[in-house]
């Protein structure tokens, strides 16, 4: 049913990624910044942070898998100790934002700012400059392709128009970036968030009415040699009950077979060269998708 399926290394049929945006309390900030400080309750569901990663890298090393987290800059910086804990493990730490501000709602130059901002602090943090970013909310803007390609960065995984990597092309430059797509299938938010103080009013599911969802998307891209890649939060989905259930989840992927578990920047680093080898020719979207 893929079109133009890509070819994943050593013969696998697809390739998952697990990635946890790790915002913790940098979501007050951005949007509340007026009242943060008195949003107790819900600053102390979104630092449950704190008691989620160290069990996430505690369920990877079980699993010896390596992943990418995406952690806003002011987030890198206040919880400094956790982000060096990730890195330690081997994983990738990529870019959200600064504050997980929204920059399609942002002045050009303010979105720059803060984008410049987030590079520097999680390169500070991690001692290593960043390859990838996700939008906040996946709010990406008409400028944000242009500041990453100055950047350097090698891909972006924000958006939604393919199954498999795909390259985003600056209509201005004509430069190219990678891109991981991924879909609200395999967000973990309209699965479980709810919190009336900022409005999330989703019914809460139960870990398996979410996973017949998360494993109903990886089923189909085991089949036609897709991209299965999720995106959740750790004071979500690293809650005991969901956690256990992401653990029966991994068991049943690596009983399938031929899964490669991969960051992202392995992923975005192998179709860049599957592409330039003129062995994978993805679709290509130039951004802005209009003038108008």
């Amino acid at each position: 049913m893929l079109a133009n399926p890509i070819t994943w290394p050593n013969g696998a049929r697809c390739a998952v990624a697990i990635t946890f945006d790790m915002d913790s309390d940098s979501i007050l900030y951005s949007d509340h910044a007026d009242r943060a400080s008195t949003m107790i309750g819900t600053a102390s569901w979104l630092r449950y942070d704190q008691v989620a990663v160290p069990r996430i890298l505690k369920l990877y090393q079980k699993h010896d898998i390596k992943q990418t987290f995406f952690i806003p800059g002011w987030t890198a910086e206040r919880y400094a100790g956790i982000v060096r804990e990730i890195v330690a493990e081997g994983h990738e730490v990529a870019l959200h934002g600064y504050y997980h501000e929204k920059p399609n709602t942002l002045k050009p130059e303010i979105e720059k700012y803060w984008f410049e901002k987030s590079v520097d602090a999680i390169s500070t943090v991690t001692g290593r400059k960043p390859v990838g970013f996700r939008a906040p909310s996946y709010r990406f803007s008409k400028h944000t392709l242009g500041y990453l390609l100055d950047a350097g960065l090698l891909y972006d995984s924000s958006l939604m128009s393919d199954d498999n990597p795909y390259l985003l092309a600056d209509k201005g430059s004509g430069r190219t970036l990678v891109e991981l797509p991924t879909d609200w299938s395999r967000d973990d938010w309209p699965q479980y968030t709810n919190n009336s103080e900022l409005g999330y009013r989703m019914p809460i599911k139960s870990p398996r009415a979410a996973m017949e969802v998360f494993i109903s998307e990886f089923d189909a891209a085991w089949a036609h040699g897709g991209m299965w890649v999720a995106v959740w939060h750790p004071f979500v989905s690293g809650r005991l009950a969901r956690l256990m259930a992401v653990d029966e989840m991994l068991d049943y992927m690596k009983s399938k077979g031929g899964v490669w578990f991969a960051t992202l920047e392995d992923i975005a680093r192998h179709a860049r060269e599957q592409i330039d080898q003129g062995h994978y020719a993805p679709m290509i979207d130039s951004v802005p998708f209009h003038d108008a």
